[in-house]
């Protein structure tokens, strides 16, 4: 999955996630991931497996994609259209799955994005807020 450059450095990859994600390079599948500025999220199959999947958060420091928080997403199969919720500073970030399809529209802060839907059909969405004390979340546009 391409990510678009960044104003001031590029955008979070897959290969960022692997490197410096302490995965294990024979098992791990990153099955989508987004960034905005400084700002990045992964979803990880730690295994290949689709058992257990990590929702990660990513900041862009010292010249470098570096992991931050992270926390179990379930098993790949019970992942919804979409989960939301999240922040990673002052980003908020969804992702979901969408089998078949190869966009999905997010609507955030009163604007909408066609967001790409990756080859294990999973979504990821990270957008660095306007107002970051608004807590308004990203949704699916109808």
């Amino acid at each position: 999955m391409t990510e678009p450059v960044q104003a001031g450095h590029r955008g979070l990859r897959a290969a960022d996630v692997v490197a410096q994600g302490g995965w294990h390079r024979g098992y791990v599948r990153v099955l989508a991931v987004a960034s905005d500025g400084d700002y990045g999220f992964a979803l990880v199959d730690g295994n290949g497996d689709g058992a257990e999947l990590e929702a990660e958060a990513w900041l862009w420091d010292s010249g470098q994609w570096a992991p931050g928080s992270s926390s179990g997403a379930g098993p790949l199969d019970q992942v919804g259209s979409m989960q939301t919720g999240g922040e990673v500073g002052e980003a908020r970030y969804a992702y979901g799955r969408a089998p078949g399809r190869q966009v999905i529209t997010v609507s955030f802060e009163h604007r909408r994005y066609e967001v790409p839907v990756g080859q294990y059909g999973v979504w990821a969405f990270v957008k660095v807020a306007a107002d970051p004390a608004s807590y308004g979340v990203p949704t699916l546009a109808s």
